[in-house]
C-alpha cells in the first residue's frame, strides 16, 4: 500500500474514532485541569473549546497539587511574567517562557513569550465550568511523590493519575508493559498524549476509558 493511501486510511479511522468518542461523552461542558498536554488533546478529539487555562503547558509537583486543591482561588489570580526564556537543564537548545500564578510556576512549553501565555491563560479561564471540573496528573510530573499523589486523590474533584510506578490507589492508572521509559528529564516516553502504533488511538486511551471517567467519574483501567 502506498504511503499516501495509508495516511488517508489512518485519517479516516481517526475521524470515525473521534465521532464515536463524541457520542459516548454525555457532558457538553467540562473543565480539565491537566498537568500536561493530555487535557488539550482530549478537547481536540472531542472538537470542544478549551474550557481550561492548562493548555500547551505543564505544572510540576506541589504547584499542580495546590491548583487542583483550590482552582477557584488560583484561577482568580492575575498571572504574571516570570522568565522569558527558561532553558531546559538537559537540552540547552530548548527554551520557553515561565509565568507565575500566585505562588505557582507554570512552564509554558508551547508558547513563544510570557505575553502569549498570559493572554491564552486569561482567555481560557473565562470559560471555566466550575460545576464540572476534572483533574489529570502524572506521577513523573509529581516526581513519584506518594504524598502528592495521595493529595491529588483527595482534591475533591474526579481525578486520574497516570503512574510510572505502581500505586494501590483507585484513581491511579499504571503504565503496564515495557514500552514505557523515562528520558533525561524524567518524563515518560512515548508521551501518553501521542498516537499509539495503530495511528488513530492515543496512548492514554489504551490505558483507561476516559469517556467513562468524564461521564461517571470512574477510573477504569484497560
Amino acid at each position: 500500500m502506498k504511503s499516501e493511501d495509508a495516511n488517508i486510511i489512518i485519517k479516516m479511522k481517526r475521524n470515525i474514532h473521534h465521532l464515536i468518542l463524541r457520542k459516548r461523552i454525555h457532558k457538553r461542558s467540562f473543565t480539565l485541569i491537566s498537568q500536561n498536554c493530555v487535557g488539550g488533546v482530549i478537547y481536540h478529539m472531542l472538537d470542544m473549546p478549551f474550557k481550561t487555562p492548562t493548555i500547551n503547558l505543564y505544572i510540576n509537583d506541589e504547584d499542580f497539587v495546590k491548583l487542583a486543591e483550590n482552582p477557584r482561588y488560583y484561577f482568580s489570580i492575575e498571572p504574571e511574567p516570570l522568565l522569558e526564556k527558561y532553558i531546559e537543564p538537559t537540552d540547552e537548545q530548548v527554551n520557553y517562557p515561565l509565568i507565575k500564578v500566585g505562588d505557582i510556576t507554570v512552564y509554558c512549553r508551547h508558547y513563544n513569550s510570557c505575553k502569549e501565555a498570559i493572554d491564552s491563560w486569561n482567555r481560557r479561564r473565562a470559560r471555566i465550568d466550575y460545576n464540572n471540573i476534572y483533574v489529570i496528573a502524572t506521577s513523573w510530573n509529581l516526581h513519584e511523590s506518594a504524598e502528592l499523589i495521595e493529595r491529588i486523590g483527595k482534591c475533591g474533584y474526579p481525578n486520574v493519575i497516570f503512574t510510572y510506578e505502581k500505586y494501590d490507589l483507585p484513581n491511579c492508572v499504571y503504565l503496564k508493559g515495557d514500552k514505557w521509559k523515562k528520558d533525561k528529564r524524567g518524563f515518560v516516553k512515548p508521551a501518553i498524549p501521542n498516537y499509539s502504533k495503530n495511528g488513530y488511538i492515543r496512548n492514554f486511551e489504551e490505558l483507561f476509558d476516559f469517556p467513562k471517567w468524564i461521564n461517571y467519574g470512574v477510573v477504569e483501567e484497560r
